[in-house]
């Protein structure tokens, strides 16, 4: 009986303390609760129609041209590569014809190479041709090229044009003002709807 009623009388002591703990601790608690929302912020789509007419390609027509710039402005997106951009750089490489050749043998919208197609992403030559995988693998690259500069598109895309090995040895002078960041500046500035962020280090 004294047993029962010594574990009765500790059963009601700890309930009592763990009463107060938590009336101790709460208002702790309540002061320091963060309230969490998420937060969607819609983003103001490009007027794909009107920049296909602005377009001048030889190689694809206005259909394809609008459903091939919903799929730069995604994957542009999803690498943080600004969207102007990329379409700069096409229309500096290849005027926006698919099937563009270099003398260098750079393939296609934005004149990849298949030996960094290959290399760097394991894409076969072949299949540069189709506007798609071209894009695709020039917008990864584009990205790569940026982080592994940085985060200067200057490095980037003096990188895209003569190499990121030779890139290295030029001068800052050189990286920032050569005719590659000229052209592509001159196609950039001249788009309406471009964020010139990018070049906030001129």
């Amino acid at each position: 009986m004294y047993l029962k009623e010594t574990i009765l009388a500790s059963t009601i002591v700890f309930c009592f303390g763990v009463v107060m703990f938590m009336e101790f601790l709460y208002p702790t608690i309540r002061e320091s609760s963060v309230i969490v929302k998420e937060v969607y912020i819609e983003q103001e789509s490009p007027d794909f129609i009107s920049e296909v007419g602005e377009i001048k390609s030889t190689s694809l027509n206005e259909s394809k041209l609008k459903h091939l710039l919903i799929y730069i402005h995604g994957l542009a997106d999803e690498y943080h590569v600004p969207y102007d951009l990329v379409k700069s750089v096409i229309h500096t490489e290849s005027s926006w014809n698919h099937k563009a050749v270099s003398t260098s043998g750079a393939i296609g919208l934005m004149q990849v190479l298949p030996s960094t197609a290959m290399d760097e992403f394991k894409t076969p030559k072949s299949d540069l041709y189709d506007p798609y995988v071209n894009v695709t693998v020039g917008i990864m690259y584009l990205s790569e090229l940026y982080h592994n500069s940085g985060n200067d598109w200057h490095y980037a895309l003096t990188g895209y044009s003569h190499g990121p090995t030779a890139t290295r040895k030029y001068s800052p002078s050189y990286v920032y003002n050569n005719f590659y960041i000229d052209k592509v500046s001159r196609y950039f500035d001249l788009n309406k709807k471009s964020d010139p962020s990018w070049k906030k280090k001129l």
